[in-house]
């Protein structure tokens, strides 16, 4: 193993030591591995973040620079632990003698808290007695105590028995390698015990108060200078949800827990977990009405509850960029941090926490709502469905999308309003009516979940003249011509389902739709589909009016397309009714099946009325159908329109993709079958495979 695949190695334990991903360790510039290895043996970056004052020293040489709140960090080379630089040589040659605890403290800098041992009179024991943990707090963090804190620490100034000094030692010596995700250690305060979290992002903490510097040794224990100095007040004594029971502050949410009757499952819980807990002023900032309405639905409640609860616990001092955090209905909440301080979702942090038995509890200033418990306007405007917002706005129905339900509402998302044709947008925009009428074609009454959607199924729309037609596909769910991208977004008053495709009322038959596009003839497919409509149970399937119960995908070869089929065969689909329905049922496929049902670079068997389609789409978006290209595809009353440039005659159909030899073979017998018919058995016709029986 060479140079460079050994210090490979060390920085990818080096930067697990802090929690980053292994891979990162592929990142590192060789140019760095080098400025690295000029600083010589036992030489560790400290990383900086300007204008905080905060500093980590990592015990790592190669370790990057990364951003924290935002800022991108500085990093500088300093002796790792234990060792200093030696004069007129490279890197840190020269150990230290180690020094008892106190010693140590002083010699990193938090002298304020070794006079404060000094002044209680433990000095004598930190000095001299059996191995402890002590964690230290830095001379900065006296700046920002708090007048309670501080208060407390006064009052015992002076007795060994000082109960915040005794919280900062624990009775046994605890490396570093030996805190875990989530952990209680028992300090020297009897009956409490502080808890370390250890993040993947590289951050830990000692009750949220982050570790500057680790595992500095000591001849009777370790040292761990810390950024805050620990409250004993808000230890680990009590279950979070007795805190919150007992809190004045939550008297809200304390009842909707009571209520709800989580409050039991909170209580027993497994793991630790972290609550955000509205004040009752944030409540407050709900209209009163839109509050009962939401205590008072059963489901909303719950989800509103369950969105406040994360089932491990976040310190705040430990979000250092935007991080998405599972709560325990698996919903996500988004933590973020910049210049100005520390954010869940929208809402400001303010450091006001307490710990308990099974987590913590962080006061908020604004209420959380999850989708179930948002109507469906707010639900839109959270998906940044802006377009429809502005367009339910612009047609007046804002305040039956805010206060009533239960309506099921198939959204459009950005990129489908903007595939819309610029003119039509504009004047929606422009034009109550036509926005009123875009919004009511993608919404229904009534909630209708994926889980019970059938294939076929038509739903009536709110415009109550027009119904939207459902598909089910192998992976996937359609709605008209569009693919549901994101399902069952469930609003207090109803559910949304986003879509990739505007859609839009398709009353046209089938000869309509036909008629309409330019540049193309569709006569001949159109006088056999005329005949067989006229007749029997195919012609009833191939019904060409709206209100069929079934739904139907066409392949219409244009009339250039039948120029190249045989002029016998023509002329017999033209004269023979039996041959003519066996030649459309060839260009049917039974249900709806638009250019979007189909994802790229697979095959699709699409059973049909006479034999299988194979349907492939491209990398380009390309459909193809049994090998030929479609080159448009439309939506009509009773099914979709793809047009082709072939006629899939009956003695010609076979898989072009490989289906099998079933497909083939029962082409094969319908050539013989039409062949009896009309030429005799061993009469060959022209341009007809014969049958190697």
């Amino acid at each position: 193993m060479g140079l460079a695949e050994v210090l490979r190695l060390v920085c990818v334990g080096c930067l697990l030591v802090v929690g980053a991903h292994p891979t990162d360790a592929k990142r590192i510039p060789r140019w760095w591995m080098k400025v690295a290895q000029r600083q010589g043996p036992n030489a560790c970056v400290v990383e900086e973040v300007p204008n905080t004052g905060l500093e980590f020293w990592t015990e790592c040489k190669y370790w990057l620079n990364r951003r924290v709140c935002g800022r991108r960090t500085r990093i500088r080379f300093e002796c790792c632990e234990g060792f200093e630089r030696n004069e007129n040589e490279n890197g840190c040659t020269r150990v230290k003698p180690l020094m008892n605890l106190l010693e140590t403290a002083e010699s990193l800098g938090a002298t304020k808290w070794a006079q404060y041992i000094r002044d209680s009179g433990l000095a004598g024991e930190l000095e001299s007695a059996a191995a402890y943990t002590l964690f230290a707090p830095t001379n900065e963090a006296f700046e920002n105590l708090r007048g309670s804190l501080r208060s407390q620490m006064e009052a015992y100034r002076g007795s060994p028995n000082n109960p915040v000094l005794l919280y900062h030692l624990l009775p046994t010596k605890l490396l570093s390698d030996d805190f875990q995700a989530d952990m209680l250690a028992e300090t020297r305060h009897q009956g409490h015990s502080v808890r370390i979290n250890k993040y993947s992002n590289g951050m830990t903490t000692t009750n949220c108060a982050l570790l500057i510097r680790k595992d500095q040794h000591a001849t009777n224990g370790v040292v761990h200078l810390i950024s805050n100095i620990l409250d004993p007040s808000i230890g680990t004594l009590q279950n979070v949800a007795d805190m919150v029971l007992n809190d004045g502050r939550f008297t809200v949410l304390a009842d909707v827990l009571q209520r709800s009757g989580y409050i039991n499952v909170l209580r027993t819980m497994q793991g630790s977990v972290t609550v955000l807990a509205p004040s009752d002023e944030a409540f407050q900032k709900l209209s009163e009405s839109r509050r009962e309405k939401i205590i008072n639905d059963r489901e909303a409640r719950l989800a509103l509850i369950q969105n406040h609860v994360i089932p491990h616990v976040i310190c705040e001092s430990a979000v250092t960029g935007e991080h998405r955090v599972s709560t325990v209905s698996r919903d996500r909440l988004t933590f973020s941090c910049d210049i100005s301080g520390t954010f869940v979702e929208t809402t400001k942090m303010r450091g006001n926490f307490n710990l308990g038995q099974n987590g913590i509890v962080h006061m908020i200033d604004d209420v959380l709502l999850p989708d179930r418990a948002k109507n469906l306007l707010e639900l839109a405007e959270s998906r940044q469905l802006h377009t429809f917002v502005d367009l339910v706005k612009k047609a007046g129905l804002e305040e039956t999308l805010t206060h009533t339900g239960d309506y099921t509402f198939f959204v459009p998302d950005e990129a489908a309003w903007y595939a819309l044709d610029s003119q039509v947008l504009d004047e929606a925009r422009r034009d109550l009516d036509l926005a009123g009428q875009l919004v009511r074609f993608h919404g229904a009454y009534g909630r209708h979940l994926t889980n019970a959607i059938t294939d076929n199924q038509a739903i009536m729309t709110l415009n109550e003249e027009d119904p939207v037609r459902l598909q089910v596909w192998r992976r996937g769910l359609g709605v008209e011509d569009a693919r549901i991208t994101e399902p069952d977004l469930e609003a207090q008053n109803g559910v949304i389902h986003i879509i990739n495709k505007v859609i839009t009322p398709s009353n046209q038959s089938i000869d309509d739709v036909l008629r309409s596009i330019p540049g193309q003839s569709f006569e001949t497919f159109l006088e056999a589909v005329g005949r067989v409509s006229e007749e029997g149970e195919e012609g009833a399937l191939l019904s060409l009016g709206p209100g069929d119960e079934m739904f139907y995908t066409f392949f219409v070869p244009s009339d250039r397309a039948f120029t190249r089929v045989n002029q016998n065969l023509l002329r017999r689909l033209r004269q023979d009714d039996a041959y003519t329905r066996e030649v459309v049922r060839q260009h049917v496929a039974v249900n709806m099946f638009p250019a979007t049902s189909f994802e790229k670079n697979l095959v699709y068997t699409v059973n049909g009325m006479a034999a299988p389609f194979d349907i492939k789409k491209a990398r380009n978006d390309v459909l193809k159908v049994n090998g030929e290209q479609v080159t448009s595809s439309h939506l009509c009353a009773n099914g979709v329109i793809h047009v082709i440039n072939k006629a899939f005659m009956p003695e010609t159909t076979y898989s072009t993709y490989g289906y099998g030899g079933g497909s083939t073979r029962r082409t094969y017998q319908q050539t013989v079958t039409f062949a009896e018919r009309y030429n005799g058995v061993n009469q060959e016709l022209p341009g007809v495979p014969q049958v190697p029986w």
